[in-house]
Order: C-alpha cells, then sequence, then structure tokens
C-alpha cells in the first residue's frame, strides 16, 4: 500500500471517529520536551486528560477559562500538557469523551516536516527528470531544460531567436513554471541561514536526492541547484535578468507539456541587489566544499553590487506582452543595505561599510521580511555577527529584531488559541506570514536564549500543522487532515489523487482575491482564519512557493535542530573566509548614459530625477534612485 493510499484511509477513519472535533492541535507532533499546546473549545473548568497506548492516564489538566482569538472568532481554552514527557502516542479526552487527534510526542517530532518541506525543492526542480529512485510515484519526465534561452527586448540584447544563453537549473518558483531572481533570493537565503545555523544537524540529514551520496551536505546540493540557475541569469556587464518564463503563463499541464518559448526578461536593480546578497553568502558557505564555486559567487556579488550601484534608476518594469508574475516594487534601499551587508561581512572592505552608514536603519522602520522588504534580512545578518559590524550597527539590527518578537509575544496575551497572528496578518500568503514571524522569533531566541520566544515559534509550528479553526495542516502530505488540492501544475496535472508532499499552502485570505475565479466568495461572512479554499482554482488562499516553504522548513528545522543538538547558533562564529577585494573586480562599471528626455526637476521642494517613458508618462526618482509616488 503506497503512502498516498494510507493517508487518504487514514483520513477517512479519523474524519469518521472525530467529527465536528472540539479540539484543534498539531496534527503531526510534539517535541518531547517542547510546549506542547491544544486549543480546546467549549471546554473551560472541565478535565482533559490524556491517555497512552495501554489506556493510562498520564495527565489530567482542567482546562482553563476561554480567551478569544480574533482572528478564528472563537474563544478556546489553551490546554498546556507540557508536563508529558514520555515520547509515545495519546488519546485525549473530556469527562469520558475521546476528543481532536491522536497525540504524538517523539524527540523527532519535527523531522519528518523538516525533510518534507525540503524535499519540495527537489520535486520543483527544472530542466531534469525526476526519477522514481527520489521521486517515488511522483517521478516525472524533464520540462524546462533552459538550454537555449532567448533574450527578450526589455533584457537590451539581441533578441534574435539565435541569440541564446543557458539558464537552466533552478526551481520552479511556485504553482506556475516560471523562474523569478527575486523570490529565489530571500528563499536561497533563508535556506542558506537554516543550514549556517544549525550545521551540525543538516551535515547529516539525508533528504533522498540524487547528490546524496556525495561529502556535501544534501541541504546544500539542494540549495546549488537554484544557486546554479541564479548565476546564469547574471548579464555580462554585471547586472542581473529578473526572471525566465514563457510570456503567459502555462495550462494546468506537467512541465513536459509546455513548448512555448522561454525568454530572459528585463535586466534591473531589484534583481542585481538580491542577487548580490545571495552570491556573498553562498561564497561563505561553499567555501569548505568547493571553493572555485564559492570564488565565483564572491565575484558575481560584487559584480551585481557595482551594476547596481551604477544604474540607481533601472527599475525593473513589467513588458507589455509579458503576463507572468511581475514582482515589482521591491523596497530598493532594503536590498541595498542586505547586499552590503552581506558582502562586508565576507570581505571587510570599508567600501560596504561605507554604503551600509549612508542607508541608516531606525528601529522603527521593522517590518516582517519578504520578497519587497529585506530589510530583516540585514538585521538577521548584522546582529548575528557582531565581531563583524560595529556596535552600533549591531544594537540596532537588534532592535529591530526585537521590536517584532516582541510584539508577538505580546500578542498571545488572553489568546485562547496561543497563535501570535492578527486579523491583518491574513492576506495572501498567510501562512508565509506565520512562518517568517517563527524565523524573527528562532533570531531572538538565539541572541537572548529566552524561551518565550521559542515557545511563541513552536504555537505558530501548531497552527500551521492544525492548531488552527479549520482544523487544517496547511502542509500536504502531513497530518491528519491535509490540504488535498494546492493551486500547483505539477499535482493538478500528474494523475495523482494526493498532491505533491511537503509543500505549505499559501492560507487564508480575507481578501478572497480569486472569488471571481472560484465563483465562490470563500471569505463572505468568515473570520480572516477561515477564509480558505481547499480548491485548485484558489491561487490566492492555496497555492504553493518557494518563498512560503523556506521560512517554514527554517522554523520547523531550526527548533528541530535546537533540540536535537541541545544548543543554539553560536552568534561569535565568524565567516569561513575573508575575501581580499583585490580578487574581485573593483572598478565601477560605466554607467549607462543618460537619456536626453530625462532632467533633473524641483518637485514637492525637493530634487527629483524625471524620467519620460516611450509613451510619455513621467515617472520620479530621489537622487538615490528611489521610486517616488
Amino acid at each position: 500500500m503506497t503512502f498516498k493510499n494510507t493517508l487518504m484511509i487514514t483520513a477517512c477513519a479519523t474524519s469518521a471517529i472525530f467529527a465536528a472535533p472540539t479540539v484543534y492541535q498539531n496534527q503531526v507532533g510534539f517535541l518531547t520536551n517542547g510546549l506542547k499546546q491544544i486549543a480546546v473549545i467549549d471546554g473551560a473548568g472541565k478535565e482533559v486528560s490524556f491517555k497512552d497506548a495501554e489506556g493510562t492516564v498520564a495527565l489530567t489538566v482542567k482546562a482553563p477559562e476561554a480567551q478569544a482569538w480574533e482572528p478564528a472568532g472563537k474563544e478556546a481554552s489553551l490546554v498546556d500538557f507540557s508536563e508529558i514527557k514520555t515520547p509515545g502516542t495519546y488519546k485525549i479526552f473530556i469527562g469520558d469523551e475521546e476528543v481532536g487527534h491522536p497525540v504524538i510526542i517523539s524527540d523527532n517530532a519535527y523531522e519528518g516536516v523538516t525533510k518534507g518541506s525540503l524535499k519540495f525543492f527537489y520535486f520543483q526542480r527544472s530542466s531534469t527528470a525526476l526519477e522514481e529512485e527520489y521521486a517515488g510515484e511522483y517521478a516525472r519526465a524533464a520540462g524546462h531544460l533552459d538550454t537555449a534561452v532567448r533574450y527578450h527586448a526589455s533584457t537590451g540584447h539581441e533578441t534574435s531567436t539565435d541569440s541564446t544563453f543557458n539558464g537552466s537549473k533552478g526551481w520552479y518558483d511556485a504553482g506556475d513554471y516560471g523562474k523569478y531572481i527575486v523570490n529565489s533570493g530571500i528563499t536561497t537565503y533563508t535556506l542558506l541561514q537554516l543550514y549556517q545555523q544549525n550545521k551540525d544537524y543538516f551535515d547529516t540529514l539525508k533528504l533522498n536526492i540524487p547528490e546524496s551520496n556525495n561529502d556535501v551536505p544534501d541541504i546544500l546540493d539542494e540549495i546549488r541547484w537554484n544557486l546554479d540557475w541564479m548565476a546564469s541569469m547574471q548579464d555580462k556587464d554585471g547586472g542581473v535578468f529578473h526572471k525566465l518564463t514563457t510570456k503567459q503563463f502555462a495550462g494546468m499541464v506537467m512541465p513536459e507539456k509546455v513548448t512555448a518559448p522561454r525568454f530572459a526578461i528585463g535586466k534591473g536593480i531589484e534583481a542585481s541587489w538580491n542577487f548580490a546578497a545571495v552570491m556573498a553568502l553562498a561564497a561563505d558557505i561553499y567555501s569548505p566544499y568547493d571553493s572555485a564555486f564559492a570564488d565565483s559567487c564572491a565575484k558575481a556579488a560584487v559584480r551585481a553590487r557595482w551594476w547596481a550601484y551604477t544604474h540607481p534608476t533601472e527599475y525593473y518594469e513589467q513588458p507589455r506582452d509579458v503576463g507572468t508574475g511581475t514582482y515589482t516594487n521591491a523596497i530598493v534601499w532594503t536590498l541595498k543595505l542586505w547586499a552590503n551587508a552581506e558582502l562586508y561581512r565576507i570581505t571587510g572592505d570599508k567600501v560596504f561599510t561605507d554604503s551600509l552608514h549612508t542607508l541608516k536603519i531606525s528601529s522603527k522602520n521593522a517590518s516582517l521580511q519578504s520578497w519587497s522588504n529585506d530589510l530583516m534580512l540585514e538585521a538577521f545578518t548584522i546582529a548575528t555577527n557582531p565581531e563583524v559590524f560595529e556596535a552600533a550597527d549591531v544594537d540596532t539590527a537588534k532592535a529591530l529584531i526585537f521590536a517584532l518578537a516582541d510584539s508577538y509575544v505580546a500578542s498571545l496575551d488572553k489568546n485562547g488559541f496561543g497563535v501570535a497572528m492578527t486579523n491583518n496578518d491574513f492576506f495572501w500568503g498567510s501562512n508565509s506570514v506565520a512562518a517568517n514571524k517563527g524565523m524573527v522569533l528562532i533570531h531572538a531566541y538565539i541572541l537572548s536564549k529566552d524561551e518565550k520566544y521559542l515557545n511563541a515559534a513552536i504555537g505558530l509550528v501548531d497552527y500551521l500543522l492544525g492548531r488552527n479553526p479549520l482544523d487544517k495542516s496547511y502542509l500536504t502530505g502531513f497530518g491528519v487532515n491535509p490540504v488535498m488540492n494546492p493551486h500547483h501544475r505539477v499535482s493538478q496535472a500528474d494523475g495523482i489523487e494526493a498532491p505533491v508532499p511537503g509543500m505549505l499552502s499559501g492560507g487564508p485570505n480575507a481578501s478572497a482575491n480569486d472569488a471571481g475565479t472560484c465563483r465562490l466568495d470563500y471569505a463572505k461572512d468568515k473570520p480572516p482564519a477561515e477564509a480558505y479554499y481547499d480548491n485548485s482554482c484558489s491561487f490566492a488562499s492555496n497555492e504553493v512557493a518557494i518563498n512560503w516553504n523556506a521560512p517554514f522548513a527554517y522554523l520547523v528545522g531550526s527548533i528541530q535542530a535546537i533540540t536535537a543538538t541541545g544548543k543554539a547558533f553560536d552568534v561569535t562564529s565568524k565567516a569561513t573566509k575573508t575575501y581580499q577585494l583585490d580578487a574581485l573586480p573593483a572598478k565601477k562599471l560605466a554607467a549607462r548614459p543618460t537619456n536626453a528626455r530625462n532632467r533633473l526637476v524641483v518637485k514637492g521642494n525637493s530634487l527629483r530625477l524625471e524620467m519620460t517613458g516611450a509613451d510619455g508618462t513621467k515617472k520620479y526618482y530621489d537622487l538615490r534612485g528611489k521610486k517616488m509616488r
């Protein structure tokens, strides 16, 4: 019997036994020595018992007063059973009635979801067949070899069909088959940080991928597949192409069925700054395994940085004949900070700190990281490298992290579900909000060793794996009631009932941006945490994406590693290798000549660069290149 069939039988049986549950819980497992909580509806003042496999009561606790969690539109009693520290499977009883789902307690409770969420990236590989040995029933033919990618006119290159480059490898971005630098960037950085901060654990963790038998940790082999593609997107002048896609999205078909031409589209500072940051971190991490590759990453990072520095107004704009994902309007100054911090960390060259000091940050700017806002990524790097950066910068970075982390912990006060999410968090990709909040909390724990941050992070894991008002595990293939119909082309076209495992669904979206497509307003009259539709039509609540899976993998992988090894990342650790500037291009690249239709003007009592497009539209930028409204 296959895992898929076992999962379906288990789900059906459990559904019959546990209809209309009064308990919401993590459906995958709890760590033996970690925080353990469930949300109980209509249980205030009642005794909640936990019985082991033999039916012996291991613990009985009285459910506390019910508290509201506004996003759920419900009150619940948050029952803590952390006293149980014996691994095993337990059942929950309120009085004589069995409720909820089996409670699984294990030393390695998060290892399965860590592996699953990382294996997702293998399933997203472009330009290669997935063999049965590694993909099981999800084996598929190679799609999008991308060995002869054309240049779109927006790249500034010759557009004849004879002018191509090799843009193979990389991960499909989401439910579609595009590959986008800015989203790959934050994804790759997040996974690199997961490894960097938990090397002892991930050095031996096997993912069953084609490279598993070499001397490189599997997580780094998987990341390398995407880094190789990112490197191919750097133009000869150092700038980086924005994305590699067809001109329009493909239908719900397998990748090998998509035969439309693929193009490199656009070249801009968003992709170039992002690329510079990621390649700088990669240079450090891969140095012990492949010094030549690491050196090439460092050189590529500096070239991309100089191109972005000397082309401050080269923002990406979506061409009119292209309908794939845009990834526009990134906050570029946060990208600059991030890239310069990463480059300074591996070089020690003051040219990068000078750039940092011209772009001072403030704790008032604290905002959760995303593909469009990378300020926290810089904060993570500076705060965890106190021996590299100036004390004032380290203090500011810590302030950014703790400002957010403390606000998340504060939101747990009188919170019946114990979930650090508010009404404002339930938009497109809300589950990535939960996962990225967890990443902030893990960094706060690393810096302080205060258990409140780790416990708040565990609460977010519990939410994503079932402690939510839909009783839903948002990770495909895991839990009693997992997502079954994600907006994911392979999962809809492969003829297999269960979707590719290990994918984090986007999650509840109070705006229901796809209500027209689905012909159902699944958010109508629903509290935010219930505004979700497990249907492939729902790209706004049920798509998957690499930048959502990465912070989830970081969250569960970090907690599992900290628990397994008994230690958190040592912030006094230094870069593996210091790169000398004379080994890298130090000369600034020539800036593109200013268009005659561009001019300096006074607007709003400030000096601005006015740029007039071919269609006569005018756009304004400050003198640092930031686009003004």
